[in-house]
């Protein structure tokens, strides 16, 4: 499947996370907790904590994606620890792609917990998105996928085996990862995806 493909670097991420943490500052939000959804809204969060000055911080696990691969339904799969009750909580994700990540949370916030007020952000919004986060940075208007610095490998290696080119020479993935998807990764991100696919396969020892 051909899909275009934009990858973020570290610089930008930065920047819209400092862009979010204005814009929350500027709203009158004082959140007491960052909750991140796991695993792409992990490093954002910590992002923002350090803005922010946040010192608490707590992941909510649901699983949606593999690569670009999403699975029917998103569902959270790993149990809140952290106790957020009558707590100001910011809920932070990389991405408002379809929306479904931030549903799943918040459905699973209000069965299980009484926040007092939950706030949601993400470093970017898609428009095609049917939940449209309380603050985003950047705003995407014609559908594409974004590879982040943190699942740079995890989105190599499922473009890599969905092509067929886990036996090609690093040059060969390079071009035809330009053709289908529009963007060409450098030789060294290319072999680490190669190397984590076969370790995926191979048995354990």
């Amino acid at each position: 499947m051909s899909i275009p493909v934009e990858p973020i670097g570290w610089e930008q991420c930065e920047r819209l996370a400092r862009l979010l943490a204005g814009k929350i500052r500027e709203s009158g939000f004082s959140p007491q907790v960052v909750l991140a959804i796991a695993r792409g809204g992990v490093v954002p969060a910590r992002l923002l904590c350090d803005h922010l000055d946040i010192m608490e911080m707590a992941c909510l696990r649901v699983a949606h994606y593999r690569a670009h691969h999403k699975s029917p339904e998103a569902k959270v799969c790993q149990s809140l620890s952290l106790d957020l009750d009558g707590r100001r909580v910011l809920l932070v994700d990389d991405v408002s792609d379809t929306g479904d990540s931030f549903e799943a949370a918040l459905a699973y916030l209000r069965a299980r917990t009484t926040p007092a007020e939950v706030r949601t952000c993400a470093l970017h919004h898609k428009q095609t998105s049917a939940y449209v986060p309380d603050y985003f940075g950047g705003q995407i208007t014609e559908w594409r996928w974004l590879t982040y610095p943190w699942a740079v490998l995890e989105d190599l290696g499922g473009f890599i085996e969905e092509a067929g080119l886990v036996g090609a020479s690093t040059s060969h993935i390079s071009e035809m990862l330009q053709r289908r998807h529009g963007f060409r990764p450098d030789e060294r991100q290319i072999e680490d995806a190669l190397a984590m696919i076969r370790s995926h396969r191979s048995p354990p020892v």
